[in-house]
């Protein structure tokens, strides 16, 4: 027989139920095998001729999925709690899962198991309320954001970035600049707020009744192999985050904040560099410096980060996904 046939029948038998149920059970046998060819017939055959070991096999193959299953939502400890906490038997749904997904095995990309995971358990009933779909969303974002930066890191992480906005002179012409959102931060909202339970990632009671009340937070991933952190922003200062998706000067902020007194833009500005959230440059080629907006820390009201960093969540980003 061709190995490589003999190895390709092999994965498809770990991967369809249908296949597998025909090599170790006599009575579930068609003649056509589900589609095969009659090599691969002759495999499946000879695969049926020790049911014991090739079942074993499987079940062994299977269960190491639901492992690694439970061991990538290491990485999304809130989601991790509402399973835990959910009543359900977690192994089951985590083979639920596994068997959702075909039986696919991604290997060492663990972020990519718990994003497709943390989409499995957002579609299940026992977690349509509407904070658990909140959690679940806070995840998903930190996980594809975890994976973006597996395959493009940054030139310089949000630390840098902070450092180097705290400590350069203020002589910057403000007009020259552009502003930009740095690659390592993205920003999710929610409906309810989820304060206590980002800050007890841990062991907070899903049951606990939250206020309803719109909230926007920041993830960001400070320097390379760190977990990712949060903090919550304001109204406005989510508002400007959002509309640094796109580099813009300080005329062209000014303009799309057009309700937000220029001060006030300068003082968003100064919070969130100071986070090392926000650049100075190119898209995704930050070139952090400290602009002139620096001289004007304390003569206004700076926009309050109320949440203030916490290192909570996930690994630092490995894989390319």
């Amino acid at each position: 027989m061709d190995a490589r046939l003999v190895w390709d029948t092999w994965r498809r038998v770990l991967r369809d139920d249908r296949l597998a149920n025909w090599v170790v059970n006599p009575n579930s046998r068609t003649e056509d095998a589900h589609g095969c060819t009659a090599d691969e017939l002759a495999i499946l055959v000879d695969y049926a001729g020790t049911p014991a070991p090739t079942e074993s096999n499987i079940g062994m193959y299977r269960r190491g999925l639901v492992r690694n299953a439970l061991g990538a939502l290491d990485l999304v400890p809130l989601t991790r709690r509402l399973l835990h906490a959910s009543g359900l038997d977690v192994e089951a749904v985590a083979s639920e899962f596994v068997q959702s997904g075909g039986y696919a095995d991604n290997g060492p990309y663990f972020w990519r198991t718990a994003a497709c995971f943390v989409a499995f358990l957002a579609g299940r009933a026992e977690f349509f309320s509407r904070p658990h779909q909140d959690v679940l969303a806070i995840d998903a974002a930190g996980v594809a954001l975890a994976r973006r930066l597996g395959e493009a890191a940054p030139l310089i992480w949000p630390n840098t970035a902070a450092e180097a906005f705290s400590a350069e002179s203020p002589s910057r012409n403000l007009q020259s600049i552009r502003f930009v959102a740095h690659p390592a931060a993205t920003m999710i909202s929610s409906s309810y707020d989820l304060t206590p339970w980002i800050e007890n990632p841990f062991d907070f009671d899903p049951s606990q009744d939250l206020e309803a009340s719109p909230r926007h937070w920041l993830i960001y991933v400070p320097v390379a192999e760190s977990p990712h952190e949060y903090a919550e922003l304001s109204q406005r200062a989510a508002r400007l985050f959002d509309v640094l998706r796109v580099p813009k000067s300080l005329v062209e902020l000014s303009t799309a904040l057009d309700d937000v007194a220029q001060a006030d833009v300068l003082a968003l500005i100064d919070s969130l560099a100071g986070l090392g959230v926000i650049v100075s440059g190119s898209d995704n080629q930050p070139n952090p410096s400290k602009s002139a907006i620096a001289s004007r820390k304390g003569t206004h009201a700076v926009d309050e980060l109320p949440l203030a960093s916490h290192l909570i969540c996930g690994g630092a980003p490995h894989e390319a996904a």
